[in-house]
């Protein structure tokens, strides 16, 4: 269980930290995508190969989740592309906290419609992984920064709902999944459906959006999106599989503050980033917030 977990963890600092060497380098990202998606789908088809049979195939349209896993493939490649423009127009610290808060979706879908059980301690933490983000990705915008205008909110609440609606797919699949079906031989139909729809997604809109010049190969292109592409498909794996044991309040908040927390960290010792009191206070109460989600009220 644990392991699952700290795949998730790492693989997605290890996608934050791949971006920001993405743009440091200034590597052409539409190719990237592309390369991470058909790479991510091809670990996933020869991980997943001993499930995938002509009569397990021919199966596949009588389950009730196969749909899930093409929507939260589109899901994938949508959300990336309207993080990367909601950074451009209203800057990282709002998008950062669009995308991470995002954890509330799944939490209240999972009880409301899930049959999961929130304890107090489980809302508590919660609670706290909220402050924390607010302190950690909150405070004043830098001068060079943009502040967002009033029509321009919707950017920030597409990253909301996109990387939201995410998690919800992965979750309200996995539960078909353990109730009418079988982890073994479905997860990894689940995951190949994921991908193949994200790679068919990201082509076909660098196709109409990029034209040829998408296709150009470039090979510090494609060497980074095949690492994007392994880095996504652990995501992926350790997400599908920590859901197995954890319920999503606990996942989700130790995910998402742990990933944050990673980030913080390493943007100060490799990125030179400043860590202000404010962003001190919050990796305080992140630790907290782990703590309460983790053990305190958690499985762990």
């Amino acid at each position: 269980m644990l392991a699952y977990l700290l795949t998730a963890i790492g693989a997605m600092s290890l996608i934050m930290l791949t971006l920001k060497f993405f743009s440091a380098k200034q590597i052409y990202t539409p190719q990237a995508i592309m390369v991470n998606y058909l790479f991510a789908f091809v670990l996933a088809l020869v991980k997943g190969h001993s499930g995938l049979s002509a009569d397990r195939l021919h199966a596949l349209l009588t389950t009730n989740w196969w749909y899930l896993a093409l929507l939260t493939g589109l899901l994938y490649f949508g959300s990336m592309n309207v993080m990367a423009v909601s950074t451009r127009r209203v800057g990282v610290a709002v998008t950062a906290m669009a995308s991470r808060t995002s954890v509330v979706l799944p939490i209240i879908w999972a009880a409301l419609l899930l049959g999961e059980r929130i304890t107090g301690w489980e809302a508590a933490g919660i609670l706290l992984v909220l402050l924390a983000f607010a302190l950690i990705i909150g405070g004043p915008a830098a001068p060079t920064s943009r502040r967002p205008t009033r029509t321009a909110w919707w950017l920030p609440a597409g990253v909301f709902f996109s990387v939201g609606f995410i998690a919800v797919c992965m979750k309200t699949g996995q539960h078909l999944i353990r109730n009418g079906g079988s982890y073994a031989a479905d997860y990894p139909v689940f995951e190949t459906l994921l991908f193949a729809a994200a790679v068919i997604g990201s082509i076909g809109y660098y196709a109409l959006t990029e034209g040829r010049r998408a296709f150009r190969p470039r090979w510090r292109s494609i060497v980074g999106g095949l690492c994007l592409g392994t880095f996504n498909y652990f995501v992926t794996f350790g997400t599908l599989h920590s859901l197995k044991y954890l319920s999503s309040s606990e996942f989700y908040g130790i995910y998402n503050i742990s990933v944050v927390v990673i980030s913080t960290v390493v943007g100060v010792a490799a990125f030179g980033e400043r860590l202000t009191p404010r962003k001190i206070g919050g990796l305080i109460v992140a630790l907290a917030a782990i703590f309460v989600l983790g053990f305190v009220g958690g499985s762990l």
